[in-house]
């Protein structure tokens, strides 16, 4: 299954039970990172492309350092699949993997 059709799944489900997708909001796309200097370059990288960054330290994962990039937008298809390989290819730069993505208030 492509990023595109895992990505379609949620927001169609959502739309079918009548969550209102059209609005932008914030969506949380979640990184991890195996140490704080590659987390932190990754929090300023995608600063720099106007997400908001929280870096973390989870202490009982094997890859312990989580940074969450949020930006507000419309919950697309479209929109979260550029979003997610945009900053999968950031990540990459820094030792860093994409962790999935949500957002609250549905």
């Amino acid at each position: 299954m492509s990023l595109f059709e895992e990505n379609a799944e949620v927001p169609a489900e959502m739309a079918a039970d009548g969550v209102e997708l059209t609005s932008p909001r914030t969506i949380d796309f979640s990184h991890v990172f195996p140490d704080q200097n590659s987390a932190n370059a990754f929090a300023r990288d995608a600063n720099r492309e106007g997400f908001v960054t929280a870096v973390e330290k989870i202490e009982e994962r094997e890859v312990p350092w989580d940074v969450i990039a949020s930006k507000e937008m419309a919950p697309t298809c479209e929109n979260i699949t550029n979003t997610e390989a945009l900053l999968a290819a950031i990540a990459k730069t820094h030792h860093g993997r994409s962790d999935g993505w949500g957002f609250f208030g549905v």
